[in-house]
C-alpha cells in the first residue's frame, strides 16, 4: 500500500473518478464539492494563489482505496488541513497513511496541529457528519458514512463538535420579539444584494465577514477576489434576497445569507451541477427547505438584537418563495450566542458534525 501524490492530469482523473464512483454507488449523498476540486486541479480559482495544496491517492495493488487533499494556508499557519477525505470501507491502514502524510507536510511548514474536516476555509465546509448517516445531505453540507468517523476515532484525536438546527418557518416564534423588531427596523435599514452593483456588494460581504468572524475558530481573512468568485457561482442559483445586509447610518454593519436547499433538486449519488439549475428554472421543482447558511454582525452592534432583525428578514424572504421549513448550517457547539439564537427560533437540534484535531 502506498500514498501517491496527484500531479498530472491522468492522476487527477483517477482521483475524480474514484470520488464519482463512491457517490454513485452510495445512491444517497449529493456531491457538492466535485466542481470545487476540479477548479483546484485546473488552477481556475484564486483560492489556490496563496496556499500550498497537495492531493493524494492511497493505492493498494494499483487500486485507489482512499484519498484526500492536504492544504497549508499561510493565514491559518498553525494548522495543516486534511480536506475532502474519501475512502472505501475497511481501509484503516490507508486512512492512517494519509493522516501521517498530512502530518509530515505540516511539520515541514512548522504547523502546530492537524485538522481533519476543514475544507481549505470554513466557507467551503467544516466537519464530518457523525449522525443521521441515512439521510441525503443538504446543499453544501458534509456527507459521509459512519466508517469514516470510525477511522479517525481509532487514532485518538481531539474532537470539536458542531450541530445544526431545523424548524418550520413559523413566524410566530419571532413575533414574540415584536417590540424588539420594531426598534430594530427604526434603527437599521435592510437591503438585499444588488447584482447590478455586484463588485460593491461583494466587497461589503467580504469586509463584514472579516470583521464579524475575527477570532472565530478556524476562520481566516478572505480577499475580494475569492468571495467574488464564490458569490458569482452561488448567484447562478440564489436570488438577490438570499443575501441581506443591515445598514446603520448608511454603513454596513451585518449580513445574513440563506438559500433554498438545492440538493432537493438532485438525486442521491449525483454530482450537483448545471442540470439541477435547469430543473429549478424550467421544470418548476418546488423546494421544501431553506438553508440558513451564515450571519455576521459587527461586535459593536451585537447587543442591539440586530441578529433577530436579520433572521426576521430571512423568514419574510423564505415565505415569499413558498418555502415553509428551515435548516441551519453548522454551529460550533462552543458558540453559546449562536446556539441560543437557534434554540429560541428552531424546533430542534438536527444533525451533528465533528472536526478532528491532533497536535504535531
Amino acid at each position: 500500500m502506498e500514498v501517491i501524490e496527484v500531479k498530472d492530469r491522468g492522476q487527477q482523473k483517477q482521483f475524480l473518478d474514484f470520488r464519482r464512483k463512491l457517490y454513485k454507488e452510495s445512491s444517497l449523498y449529493v456531491d457538492n464539492n466535485l466542481f470545487l476540486i476540479q477548479e483546484l486541479f485546473a488552477g481556475k480559482t484564486s483560492f489556490v494563489n496563496d496556499k500550498e495544496i497537495y492531493a493524494f491517492n492511497v493505492k493498494d495493488s494499483n487500486n485507489i482505496v482512499c484519498q484526500g487533499i492536504v492544504v497549508y494556508a499561510s493565514d491559518l499557519s498553525d494548522y495543516i488541513q486534511l480536506c475532502f477525505f474519501e475512502s472505501l470501507e475497511g481501509q484503516d491502514e490507508a486512512a492512517k497513511l494519509l493522516v501521517d502524510k498530512a502530518i509530515e507536510i505540516g511539520k515541514k511548514h512548522n504547523c502546530k496541529k492537524l485538522v481533519i474536516g476543514l475544507n481549505g476555509h470554513v466557507n467551503y465546509g467544516l466537519g464530518l457528519l457523525c449522525d443521521h448517516y441515512d439521510e441525503k445531505n443538504t446543499f453544501s453540507s458534509a456527507a459521509n458514512p459512519k466508517f469514516y468517523n470510525d477511522y479517525f476515532d481509532k487514532m485518538d484525536l481531539e474532537k470539536v463538535y458542531l450541530c445544526t438546527y431545523r424548524s418550520v418557518t413559523d413566524h410566530t416564534r419571532i413575533e414574540r420579539y415584536a417590540s424588539l423588531l420594531r426598534k430594530i427596523k427604526k434603527n437599521y435599514e435592510f437591503r438585499s444584494f444588488d447584482k447590478k452593483r455586484f463588485d460593491e456588494y461583494s466587497k461589503i460581504y467580504t469586509d463584514l465577514n472579516n470583521q464579524a468572524f475575527e477570532g472565530h475558530r478556524y476562520y481566516y481573512k478572505r480577499n475580494y477576489k475569492e468571495d467574488k468568485e464564490m458569490l458569482k457561482e452561488l448567484f447562478l442559483f440564489m436570488k438577490e434576497d438570499s443575501l441581506i445586509f443591515a445598514f446603520k447610518d448608511g454603513q454596513p454593519v451585518g449580513f445574513v445569507m440563506w438559500y433554498p436547499d438545492y440538493n432537493e433538486l438532485a438525486k442521491g449519488g449525483e454530482v450537483f451541477g448545471a442540470r439541477h439549475f435547469f430543473r429549478n428554472i424550467f421544470m418548476g421543482r418546488k423546494i421544501k427547505y431553506g438553508k440558513l447558511m451564515e450571519y455576521g454582525v459587527l461586535p459593536q452592534h451585537r447587543k442591539s438584537g440586530l441578529v433577530m432583525g436579520l433572521l426576521d428578514q430571512v423568514y419574510i424572504s423564505m415565505q415569499g418563495h413558498g418555502i415553509q421549513n428551515l435548516v441551519s448550517s453548522w454551529v460550533l457547539e462552543e458558540n453559546a450566542d449562536s446556539n441560543s439564537v437557534c434554540q429560541a427560533l428552531c424546533d430542534e437540534k438536527y444533525k451533528r458534525y465533528v472536526v478532528y484535531e491532533k497536535e504535531i
